[in-house]
């Protein structure tokens, strides 16, 4: 886990943990803390503590209708 996780520095990921899932750009990890900032603010995650984490999709979805011709 923690490999996949430092591949990842710098990229934005969604974290599941047991009760609930964490967003955040990752900026580091210390021993086996996952450090997310979001909005200028930092989480820290026990990487121990990790069920899953995907990468953030980068489409934006735009409000409206969507033409069909």
């Amino acid at each position: 886990m923690r490999n996949l996780l430092e591949s990842r520095i710098g990229k934005e990921v969604d974290v599941q943990c047991v009760s609930g899932v964490i967003s955040g750009k990752v900026v580091k990890i210390e021993g086996n803390i996952l450090v997310l900032e979001k909005e200028d603010r930092a989480c820290y995650v026990d990487i121990e503590k990790i069920v899953a984490f995907w990468d953030k999709s980068d489409k934006k979805k735009s409000p409206g209708f969507m033409s069909l011709g």
